[in-house]
């Protein structure tokens, strides 16, 4: 199993509801469209703003074959190019476990 885990500055001239929504909209849309994605939560941070990111997604695939399909797929890399407009600032990690 492959997690994968992005994670966001949000831009502070935008209204933080509002792109926390769009990107949860944008990527919860992606399940059922890439047949790779096992999971997928977009979550909101909730403690020390202003030290942590704002929003991150937990998704799991099966492999790193999977995780690739879900990377190159034409929807997230127009969910992706949207979402760099909400941000300022990303991170991510992927691990097997």
């Amino acid at each position: 199993m492959i997690h994968h885990v992005v994670s966001w500055t949000l831009r502070e001239d935008l209204d933080r509801a509002e792109s926390t929504e769009r990107i949860r909209t944008l990527l919860t849309d992606l399940i059922g469209t890439v047949g790779s994605i096992r999971s997928l939560e977009v979550v909101e941070n909730v403690a020390y703003p202003g030290k942590n990111q704002d929003v991150a997604v937990v998704a799991t695939f099966d492999d790193l074959a999977g995780l690739d399909e879900y990377q190159v797929h034409p929807q997230h890399q127009a969910a992706a190019a949207e979402i760099r407009g909400l941000v300022t600032g990303r991170a991510a990690i992927d691990w097997e476990g």
